[in-house]
């Protein structure tokens, strides 16, 4: 539970640090950017006990998440003290970056002997872009609301980061799993049966909620930006939230239980 909780927190926060990058300060204004990396650090504070629980076992990731958690009240403090926009950009660009080598060294220690370490590293990064853009995407979503002047350039942007990071996770199952069941000892066909059949109820929620749905939802949501129903697209965005969290949970389960990165 502890290794689920530290990756999905951790791939969240550094998801939404991420995502952050492509949100204009100006027209977004400093609220939208202080709730982001309020949870961002929530985010973080929450995958805390775990990961000093399992620090003896990964101290690099707990450094780089401690950096993470400094910096990130950093950035808080200079958008608090009204210091944000160029001045305090450096300090998220430093934030998402420590986040995300977080998240990397996560999927690296979760790799074990199961397969290439580099390619579960991968994967909790595009893990961590969907995570983000469906998170910030719904909350940018909600400023359409109050500042209807707002270009829906800025919707549609994070509607193609979401879709993208839908794509890249799609692409990461398959891989994960044509790899996973070349090393396994049984054999691809095999290993592909047990996990249709014994692991049915985990791995086919995890096609569904986690690609299927939010694919789904990706167009959905493209289109109604597109023509500027951006409280259709709120909506929608809202659903994808909930299939990406349940989804990511039961990839990271599967993972750590030894079905290889999903």
């Amino acid at each position: 539970m502890g290794t689920i909780a530290i990756g999905f927190f951790t791939s969240t926060a550094a998801g939404i640090l991420a995502a952050l990058l492509l949100a204009p300060f100006r027209e977004l204004g400093r609220f939208f950017f202080v709730l982001n990396a309020f949870l961002a650090f929530l985010f973080l504070c929450i995958a805390a006990p775990y990961r000093v629980a399992a620090r003896s076992a990964a101290p690099g990731a707990f450094f780089l998440a401690l950096a993470s958690v400094t910096l990130v009240m950093a950035y808080l403090a200079a958008l608090l003290m009204r210091r944000g926009g160029r001045s305090s950009s450096g300090l998220l660009v430093a934030a998402a970056v420590a986040t995300l080598l977080a998240t990397a060294t996560d999927g690296w220690m979760i790799a074990g002997a199961a397969g290439a370490k580099w390619f579960f590293s991968a994967n909790a990064l595009a893990a961590a872009a969907l995570l983000g853009a469906v998170t910030v995407g719904m909350l940018l979503g909600h400023w359409y609301l109050v500042r209807i002047r707002l270009d829906i350039s800025h919707l549609m942007r994070f509607a193609r980061f979401y879709a993208v990071a839908v794509a890249a996770r799609a692409a990461f199952l398959i891989a994960g799993l044509v790899d996973a069941g070349l090393r396994s000892p049984s054999g691809l066909e095999r290993f592909l049966r047990t996990m249709a059949v014994d692991r049915g109820l985990f791995f086919w929620q995890r096609l569904f909620f986690g690609i299927l749905g939010p694919a789904a939802f990706a167009g959905m949501v493209y289109e109604t930006a597109r023509i500027r129903s951006t409280q259709s697209a709120t909506g929608i965005l809202y659903l994808a939230v909930i299939f990406v969290v349940y989804g990511e949970f039961l990839a990271r389960y599967l993972a750590v239980a030894g079905a290889g990165p999903m």
